[in-house]
């Protein structure tokens, strides 16, 4: 198998070129890695960088370690205004309440057009009239960062604890290095985020890393978007296989299903979804049911998976996207990775 991988990881990156790139696939047997880097750049499976959306299997599941510990019950029921102290009802749909499962789901209404940003508290930079978009809440399936910034708030209100201790008590039981902003990494081997811009590659983010600002003032259930929660995580290729595998064989609740309501579904991209993972019945890129999620911002493409039906787990990194594309849809190397990894012995 490595040298299946070795050989893909080599036709990617002559195809782009990239960075970095990187491929790890496990299937009952120890973890194996192929990457490839650019002259001047040095990183192997190993090294942390920004996974963009792979995060939010790591929130959601932060949410749900700060729900249990509160024992609250029914939680993707629970208003979610409530608890974050927010006037968060969509002005057309006032009645209706926003739940904290719909801000996991992407189902909130809640729309990204006019930016997710909070240079101060969530309480100064909260409007509910720029906030939504057309759709009542519950009602449509439109991806939506902010929602995860707000997720990641209630967890930190439920729970009293602050995000990067929640994901720490997430992640540390299986060993994976990692954490949103740099909060705990400042000495762990990293690279930027790069976009290709000719034959350079200019550094999007994280040049160099910096640990997170959280500051004496933090506020829990308000600073919240200084971690990042949408995207900001930082991990490695082999924690991201690491990820998958820990997800591997868990039983997934389904809330939502793309026969729930109409949406914004990207050509199959997005199907159904769960706790923060993507839950693809019928992935129009690979021949075999799919659950993990896609990560894509500032140059990275990713992704990490779990096919169980072929008991295979898998993660890629492409690091290095070309300036100006920003389309969510696949890329060649992208797809040439999907179907590598559907014919592996």
């Amino acid at each position: 198998m490595i040298a299946v991988l070795d050989k893909l990881a080599r036709s990617v990156q002559q195809s782009g070129p990239f960075a970095f790139c990187g491929v790890g696939v496990s299937r009952g047997g120890p973890p194996a890695f192929a990457t490839a880097c650019a002259d001047g750049v040095t990183a192997d499976e190993k090294t942390l960088f920004r996974v963009a959306s792979v995060s939010k299997i790591v929130t959601a599941a932060a949410f749900e370690v700060a729900a249990g510990a509160a024992g609250l019950d029914r939680p993707y029921a629970v208003d979610a205004g409530e608890i974050l102290g927010l006037d968060l009802r969509h002005p057309q749909f006032p009645d209706t309440a926003v739940t904290l499962g719909m801000l996991m789901t992407h189902t909130s209404g809640l729309s990204d057009a006019h930016g997710y940003g909070f240079d101060g508290t969530l309480a100064e930079g909260w409007t509910a009239a720029t906030a939504f978009g057309p759709h009542a809440p519950g009602s449509f399936f439109e991806y939506s960062n902010l929602g995860y910034i707000l997720l990641a708030a209630a967890a930190e209100v439920v729970s009293g604890q602050r995000f990067d201790l929640l994901v720490a008590d997430v992640l540390s039981p299986h060993g994976i290095e990692a954490g949103f902003n740099w909060a705990g990494l400042t000495d762990a081997p990293s690279v930027p985020t790069f976009r290709r811009d000719g034959p350079e590659f200019v550094a999007m983010i994280d040049a160099p890393p910096d640990e997170a600002r959280i500051g004496e003032s933090y506020i829990l259930g308000q600073h919240t978007a200084r971690f990042s929660p949408q995207g900001g995580l930082r991990m490695s290729l082999q924690g991201m296989l690491t990820l998958a595998i820990a997800g591997a064989g868990v039983a997934r609740r389904l809330l939502w299903r793309q026969t729930d309501g109409p949406g914004v579904y990207e050509n199959g991209l997005f199907q159904d979804y769960g706790a923060g993972e993507q839950i693809l019945p019928d992935p129009p890129f690979y021949p075999r049911p799919l659950v993990g999620h896609f990560g894509n911002a500032y140059g990275f493409n990713g992704g990490v998976w779990w096919d169980a039906e072929a008991d295979l787990c898998f993660a890629y990194a492409l690091n290095g996207v070309p300036m100006g594309e920003e389309s969510d849809a696949l890329s060649t190397a992208e797809l040439a990775i999907f179907e590598a990894v559907a014919q592996l012995p």
